[in-house]
């Protein structure tokens, strides 16, 4: 019996198990109308319950708010039983690859528990060919190979919650792809975990023990980009270091002559800047503050932007005096433009 068991199964190989699900019940309909059937004793029988009253699909079950499964077609269960040795090999042929599936859908359902309850990707589990060997042997006490296995994953097809149509196979995804769900669970919780983080987390959530490189070959299959925290370095930390501003006039530029030192130009309202609003219209630096002060008040400002918005607004200033003036203006800027996202409004580069 097992060498006729192997013949048929190359026979439906490459017939049954691939057909579509309306083809492969019209090939038994068409069957069950065959005279010749009369003269044997055969009884159907049925697999297990299945929805009544239904059209043909390409779906074999559909999943359940309870996370259970239901099938939905007779013929996918049908099992012919007859008194005497089944001389018609159609039927035999129909009886394993209903059976075979049939088995392995229950299977598959054992393993992945979890996922049918929550429908929650997070929950879905690795399967390998030999888990599903091993549990299969252990709920029917029967052989399934894994080409078989292969087969039906690949040619069935089933209905989740939410009435959207999957092989089979998606219930067993690949490890990498059970690596990336993780992956971005963890994401969800961190947005700028590193590759490091995600090591860490990915043992500590999942018991998973991959290394950052494989992490990193993750991201690039399934594009998750790297995201970064801006880092904000702080202008406001300078505070402390600038004079008490004043009002730019001849008066309070007096004491300043020769003076080296960063200045700051401040107006009497808020500017709105890419991430917040300061009222820093400008940042230079000089090695002799009242000659370069002066300049703006006699509307000898650098620009023609800074001649007008010097002639529409009241301005203020303050300084810190330092011989490493150009130094510090060089990270003021810098700083800024981090703190703010873009430089001071009469800077060059916006000018």
């Amino acid at each position: 019996m097992e060498k006729t068991n192997n013949y048929l199964l190359n026979i439906f190989t490459n017939k049954l198990y691939k057909y579509t699900n309306k083809t492969y019940i019209n090939f038994i309909k068409d069957i069950l109308k065959d005279d010749n059937l009369k003269k044997y004793e055969i009884k159907n029988i049925y697999l297990d319950k299945f929805k009544k009253n239904i059209s043909v699909q390409n779906e074999l079950f559909i999943i359940l708010e309870n996370g259970r499964l239901q099938f939905l077609n007779e013929y996918n269960l049908i099992k012919f039983e007859y008194e005497n040795k089944c001389k018609v090999n159609s039927l035999l042929n129909i009886n394993i690859k209903n059976q075979k599936t049939y088995e392995l859908i229950k299977t598959i359902e054992s393993l992945q528990k979890a996922f049918f309850i929550s429908n929650d990707l997070k929950d879905i589990k690795y399967i390998s060919h030999d888990k599903i060997l091993n549990t299969h042997k252990k709920l029917f006490n029967n052989y399934l190979s894994k080409p078989l296995i292969s087969l039906i994953l690949n040619n069935t097809k089933y209905k989740d919650k939410n009435n959207n149509t999957f092989n089979l196979s998606f219930l067993t995804p690949k490890k990498h792809f059970i690596q990336y769900i993780q992956i971005k669970y963890i994401i969800n919780i961190y947005p700028f975990a590193t590759d490091i983080l995600l090591k860490e987390k990915l043992n500590k959530f999942f018991s998973t023990d991959i290394s950052s490189v494989q992490i990193s070959k993750i991201r690039k299959r399934y594009f998750i980009p790297n995201m970064y925290k801006r880092v904000d370095t702080n202008y406001e930390r300078f505070e402390f270091y600038f004079t008490s501003r004043k009002i730019l006039c001849s008066e309070n530029l007096l004491k300043y002559k020769n003076i080296e030192a960063v200045y700051e130009l401040v107006s009497n309202q808020d500017i709105n800047y890419t991430y917040k609003s300061s009222t820093t219209i400008y940042i230079g630096s000089t090695k002799n503050l009242y000659k370069r002060l002066n300049e703006y008040i006699n509307k000898k400002g650098h620009t023609t932007k800074i001649k007008n918005y010097f002639n529409n607004n009241s301005i203020y200033f303050r300084i810190i005096k330092t011989k490493q003036f150009r130094n510090l203006e060089i990270l003021l800027l810098h700083d800024f433009k981090e703190s703010y996202g873009e430089l001071p409004l009469l800077n060059s580069n916006n000018s």
